[in-house]
This record gives structure tokens, sequence and C-alpha cells, in this order.
């Protein structure tokens, strides 16, 4: 095949070694907040059961993500789909196994896939990293999932916005706005996407689906009014308390919440859906404060109790968050932390001649034991082209062997940053180089 007919398929893509360097920089960024709570991780198949999916518990075959999941059949002519969240397997993982201590905290990193429109921030092949508790119904598992994403963002240095509703209010509004039981789910799916179509696009959407417009429109004004930054958390809920007639316990739910977690990031957002079916409590999406830049979400989540009671037939609250590592990848380049490393090593061996090349190879032996990535140039080389390739790498040091240094079991040491040069035994490397 000719290079020019090369292609990758739509809505992947490739990472070289710098962009590589970054990602699982930012994974085990994740994994060591993940692990200071307390969270331990899983591994669940790529492939599962569409049933298992499309559950009317689970995601429900109606909405955009069974949409837009990848499906196909084995062999054995059983439907089947490629993960399209971590969720799902989760509760089937929870009811698998009967045994495990609750409450469960768990953390799963891997690959996702939908087949779903292409933007910056959105792809069909993406890595999600996600935390969940998995107990009796708290809503204090909830504001340590928040404080969770805040601990990340933070470690990250991303300036984020944290959009909170409750899907029990959204719940309690439409009954209120006599928005029948059946269409509901149908006007939450709509409703979810208010911030790519707009309140005019979100009506004419529930109006092809026979949703009475007069009380869609009192309600979408209504949570527009409440969805905007400059009202207070507070304030949004005492208007809705104030409602005539409108009652619901999701209040004191999202009041005991805020008051438990600092809010100078968290606003509360009335008209945040969140369109799978399965969320049954608090949820939350995660967008960069400065959407300019990117306005896809970084994170989001919620509580999925009724998922979670259907699958193992016990009264186990769930609750968790879900990280795109694409989006806030890309966020990190686009607010000027682009990746710089070209490689993991961490010092570059240099022999000055062929003839010291093997016991060049032996010293970097000697080096990686003191727990450095150490590389070794094999090639005859003039040194100006040795020291460009490290230079490239950006490898910080270049440890260079020759006779003088062999004789003395020392490297000749350069900090290529600073171009500081010293000699230094081979043993004592450790106490000299900090990477």
């Amino acid at each position: 095949m000719s290079k020019s007919n090369l292609q990758r398929a739509k809505g992947v893509r490739d990472f070289g070694p710098a962009e590589k360097i970054e990602r699982d920089r930012i994974i085990e960024t994740m994994k060591k907040v993940f692990e200071s709570f307390g969270f331990s991780p899983i591994e669940t198949p790529i492939i599962e059961r569409y049933e298992t999916f499309a559950s009317k518990f689970a995601q429900g075959e109606q909405s955009d993500a069974m949409k837009e999941s990848f499906k196909f059949k084995d062999q054995g002519r059983r439907d089947l789909v490629l993960r399209n969240d971590f969720t799902v397997p989760l509760s089937r993982f929870v009811s698998m196994n009967s045994d495990l201590p609750m409450p469960f905290k768990r953390y799963q990193m891997g690959q996702i896939f939908r087949d779903g429109p292409l933007k910056l921030g959105r792809y069909r092949e993406f890595w999600q990293c996600d935390v969940d508790i998995v107990g009796e119904p708290n809503f204090i598992d909830d504001v340590e999932i928040l404080v969770v994403i805040q601990s990340i963002f933070k470690a990250l240095n991303l300036d984020v916005t944290i959009k909170l509703n409750n899907r029990k209010l959204l719940g309690a509004l439409l009954d209120y706005y006599k928005i029948s039981k059946e269409a509901q789910t149908e006007f939450i799916i709509s409703l979810d996407k208010i911030d790519k179509i707009g309140k005019t696009g979100v009506l004419a959407e529930l109006k092809t689906k026979n949703i009475d417009a007069s009380s869609s429109e009192s309600l979408i004004d209504l949570l527009s009014e409440l969805s905007v930054s400059d009202i207070t958390n507070e304030e949004k809920i005492n208007k809705l308390a104030g409602l005539d007639g409108f009652n619901s316990s999701a209040l004191e739910e999202l009041t005991q919440t805020l008051a438990m977690i600092n809010q100078n990031n968290i606003s509360f957002i009335p008209n945040l859906a969140r369109g799978l079916a399965y969320y049954t409590g608090n949820v939350f999406e995660v967008f960069l404060t400065d959407q300019s830049k990117l306005s896809s979400s970084l994170a989001g989540g919620g509580r999925y109790d009724a998922m979670m009671a259907e699958f193992t037939g016990l009264n186990l609250g769930g609750v968790g968050v879900g990280f795109g590592l694409e989006t806030i990848f890309d966020a990190l380049n686009l607010v000027g932390s682009e990746p710089n490393r070209q490689t993991v090593t961490n010092i570059y061996v240099i022999p000055l001649g062929q003839n010291e090349l093997k016991p060049a190879m032996e010293i970097a032996s000697r080096i990686r034991q003191q727990g450095f990535n150490v590389d070794v140039d094999k090639l005859d080389r003039k040194m100006k082209k040795k020291m460009e390739y490290a230079n490239k790498l950006n490898i910080p040091y270049v440890a260079v062997v020759g006779s003088d240094e062999l004789a003395s079991d020392s490297v000749m040491l350069k900090n290529m940053d600073t171009g500081e040069q010293k000699l230094i035994k081979v043993d004592n490397l450790s106490t000299e180089v900090k990477i």
C-alpha cells in the first residue's frame, strides 16, 4: 500500500512519545489522587453484551449513548457493544461479585468507544478515568466525589467550573409542569442538548416528540433563568423553594451537599440534565472556566442508585465521575502546558569512542540500578551529533565516558539545562541527579 493511501479511522488519533509521556503523566496524577482517597483499581472487558447497556435501568435503548455505540455480533450471533462508559460495567461487576465489602471504592482507566459527532475534545476512541463509590445511598459520598474532582483539577493546575444539579429535582419540576411520566425521559434527553442547540433547538426537538409545547417552554424558561452564573447557589435554591405548591426533598439534598464543600468553583445549574437514563440524584459536569478555549466537558457523573439496585437486587447506592483524558489533554495544551519531554530517558550515556562502548553499556546498567532511565549512544559519530541528539529529545543529563573516566570509575555528568559539568563517581549518581 502506498503511503498516500494510509489513513486512520475517523475520530481516532496517534500519539508520539512527547504526547504519550504527557498523557501518562496526567493518568499518573489522577491515579495518585484516587488512591489518596482510598480508591482501588479494577479492570473490565472492552466488549460487553448489548442488553447489559441497553437495559432501561442502565443507559436505555433510546439514549444518545446507545445510539452512538459501536454494535456488532459475535460468531454465536450474540449482540455486543464496545463499552461506551465504565458505570454500566461497574454495576454488572458488583452484581457478579456479591462478596465485595461495602462500601466499595474503585477506579478504572481505559478506552471508551462512541460513534458520535466529532469536534475538538470529542473523539470516537478515547480514554476515560472513572472513580466510584458503591454502598448505601448517602449524599456524603457525593460530597467526597466532588472533593476528588476539585483535587484532580488542582493537581493538574486547570481552572474549572463544576456544574451541579439533581435529577430528583428535575423530575419533581417535570411533574410540577405536568410533563407526563412517559415523556420525561425523552424530555431530559433533549434538555441535555441545550448548551449545543439552545432553547429553540430543544423546543423544536420536543415538538417532534409530541411533548406539550406550552409546559415545556415554561419549564425551560425557568431553568434557563436559574442557570446563569451571576445568581448565587443559595438564591437559585430559594427561588425554586418559593414556587407556589412546589416541594422536593432534592432541594434539601442539594443544600446539604453544598454546605459540606468549598463552593468557590461549584455552580448549581438547574438545566444540567446528564442525558443518561440511569442518573437518580446529584449530577455534575466539569468545564474549563474559560469555555472560549474548549467547550467540551472535562468530566461528568452523578448518582445512579436505581441501576445499582436493579443489577444487584440490593439497596446499594452508587455515585461516581468519569474524567475524559482526551479533553483534559487538549485543555492543558490550550492553556499552554504543552508536552516537552520527547523521551523517558533521564541520563544519556555517551562513549567517547567505540573502544569505550562496551564499558559504557556496563556503566549504564549500573546507573539503571540506581533508579534512572538510561540510554546509550551506540553510533560511531562526532560528539557534536551525539549532544544534538540528546538536546533534541530534551534529555536532562548526559554522562560522557572516556578513558580518563573509566580509570576513575566515573562519568563526566552534564546538566543539559544549566550546562554545568562535573566528574561524578558512577555509584554516586543517585545523590547528584534529581529527576
